[in-house]
């Protein structure tokens, strides 16, 4: 299921925004949950527990604008898409200065939300998402939201950053690895990988997550696996600075 945020102080565009999104045909299939948010500062207080797959914001908005709080939800979630929705084109330079993915128009939103939607799951979604085979079906699972993996046997569960139930599923540990391959899990002892975007710190055989839970590293591995972790973080940090 893909979850988008939508934060605008006017209660109709909240309103079209989720229908828009609610209504696109891809999602019918993996789902969709839209989170409306009315003011910023209750945006970037749930940002701080859960990950989105999107954020669409209004511009002008009272005690914080859009455009400052995509300055902070940079600072939170570098890599996580940004769209901005205003009446108000001329902040159009700006936005995009923050990287936004997309700019658009209240007055042609219908018309420009779908190729929106489109362009976002082809670009960003889609390349996240893994088929899973779970009690004889395909389950479609968002490795942005993954904050760990456990193995145990055959069976590997994927747990997530957003309290939402963990996911077992009958896979090889090849054919995990083969899914994985090329993206950010570092695995921390024989029976956990973990996702280093969801990091918060690491501390002596254990990660921290954005969560507050632990993920253990095991001593034979903590040294391979803090110099792994400092690597991605500095690769990581040198990227974030072009935002």
């Amino acid at each position: 299921m893909y979850r988008f945020a939508v934060c605008d102080d006017d209660s109709f565009y909240r309103w079209q925004l989720a229908r828009l999104l609610r209504s696109f045909e891809p999602w019918q299939k993996t789902g969709c949950r839209v989170d409306c948010f009315s003011e910023a500062a209750q945006l970037l207080a749930e940002c701080e527990h859960c990950r989105y797959d999107a954020v669409f914001l209004d511009v002008q908005m009272p005690r914080m604008n859009g455009l400052e709080a995509a300055r902070q939800l940079r600072a939170l979630w570098p890599w996580v898409p940004l769209v901005f929705v205003s009446a108000f084109c001329e902040y159009a330079p700006e936005g995009y200065g923050l990287r936004a993915f997309r700019y658009l128009c209240k007055d042609r939103l219908e018309q420009c939300m779908g190729p929106c939607l489109e362009d976002l799951l082809a670009q960003y979604l889609a390349p996240c998402t893994l088929e899973l085979p779970v009690d004889g079906e395909v389950c479609r699972v968002n490795l942005a939201r993954v904050e760990s993996i456990r193995l145990d046997g055959h069976t590997v569960e994927f747990r997530f950053a957003d309290n939402t139930l963990p996911l077992p599923c009958r896979i090889s540990l090849a054919r995990l690895e083969q899914l994985l391959e090329g993206r950010p899990f570092l695995r921390t002892q024989r029976s956990y990988y973990v996702n280093l975007c969801q990091v918060q710190r690491l501390r002596r055989f254990e990660f921290v997550l954005r969560s507050g839970r632990g993920v253990p590293v095991s001593e034979r591995r903590y040294g391979r696996v803090r110099a792994e972790y400092l690597e991605w973080q500095a690769r990581f940090e040198e990227w974030a600075a072009l935002f």
